[in-house]
């Protein structure tokens, strides 16, 4: 990671609800949320209480409908920084002490209107920093979620799909709490390589049981795959497509797919994850991009706050991959 570039991957941000016939909130409806837990600092700790994740910052586009987030995460397990001029025999470590950790902060930019069509998917950039994983960003925005619900009885609450009255002679009313999905969107390249190149395998991935196997107990099922023959004489033109289909249709069964291709014009071969669930992407280098360089003034691994000059150029770019 240099300090004058970033790099920032767009998702669909999806707004979910377990409960069949819950009534699902909207982004807007969730920012009063997410600005309570950053003005309380509510944290959210993981990895055995090693790490600490929180809202730095937070900044609301009325006019541009989107939202800028700073997500800070705090790292205990991290080593040491080091300092160091060779040239003048400076070497300089700053050793953590108690909950002191390695701080790691990356923008995060979601648009409050709803992709046309989809009324709970949103376009959502997230910035790419080493030691902040996106999906810990989409764990953070779950669990606030979860605190709030479990704070206010009140809220997250809809009317019940059966209808009727309460004991108060009131609509009856019934309560979910909304959690958050990550989609990395297909780049670009992916496709167009997928439907140029030459196909070699599909594979449907199934979690199993994990039962020891061939008379070894340190062996043990993990994951079966399941190869698929490709009949190349019959290809559709959009190849991507019909494949992302028919993944997908397989689910309920399958945790994951993986496609294996020859790269136009190369004698290269790459294979992709997908996710059979919601055809996310599970390839980092395959999710659609965006990269900033020449950012000045540099920019260091977190910050305190929104830092508005890496936010206004990522803006532009973050606009031209959502459709409302």
């Amino acid at each position: 990671m240099q300090n004058n570039r970033r790099q920032f991957y767009i998702f669909d941000l999806e707004l979910c609800a377990r409960k069949a016939g819950a009534t699902v909130p909207t982004m807007t409806e969730i920012l009063p949320v997410l600005q309570r837990m950053k003005d309380t600092r509510r944290t959210y700790s993981l990895r055995s209480n090693t790490a600490t994740m929180l809202i730095g910052d937070i900044a609301v586009s009325a006019a541009q409908q989107f939202v800028t987030l700073l997500v800070r995460l705090s790292d205990t397990t991290t080593p040491n920084s080091i300092y160091s001029d060779p040239a003048a025999g400076h070497f300089n470590e700053h050793v953590k002490v108690g909950n002191v950790g390695s701080d790691f902060g990356c923008h995060v930019l979601i648009s409050t209107a709803p992709e046309q069509g989809m009324p709970n998917i949103y376009t959502c950039a997230i910035e790419r920093i080493p030691g902040l994983p996106f999906d810990l960003v989409r764990r953070l925005l779950s669990k606030l979620l979860n605190f709030e619900y479990h704070d206010d009885a009140t809220f997250f609450s809809y009317p019940h799909p059966a209808g009727g009255v309460d004991a108060n002679n009131q609509p009856r009313r019934d309560r979910c709490c909304p959690h958050v999905e990550l989609r990395g969107r297909p780049s670009d390249t992916l496709v167009n390589d997928i439907n140029a190149g030459r196909i070699s395998g599909v594979s449907l991935i199934k979690a199993e049981a994990a039962t020891p196997i061939g008379g070894a107990p340190y062996l043990t099922k993990s994951e079966s795959e399941l190869k698929l023959g490709i009949d190349h004489n019959n290809l559709p033109i959009n190849l991507w497509a019909s494949l992302s289909q028919a993944i997908q249709q397989n689910a309920q069964t399958y945790n994951a797919a993986k496609i294996t291709y020859k790269l136009p014009n190369s004698s290269r071969t790459t294979t992709v994850e997908i996710s059979t669930a919601n055809g996310a992407i599970l390839t980092e280098m395959y999710v659609l991009s965006f990269e900033l360089t020449g950012i000045f003034p540099f920019l260091a691994q977190s910050a305190m706050q929104i830092v508005a000059h890496l936010r206004d150029l990522a803006v532009p770019q973050f606009l031209a991959n959502r459709t409302i």
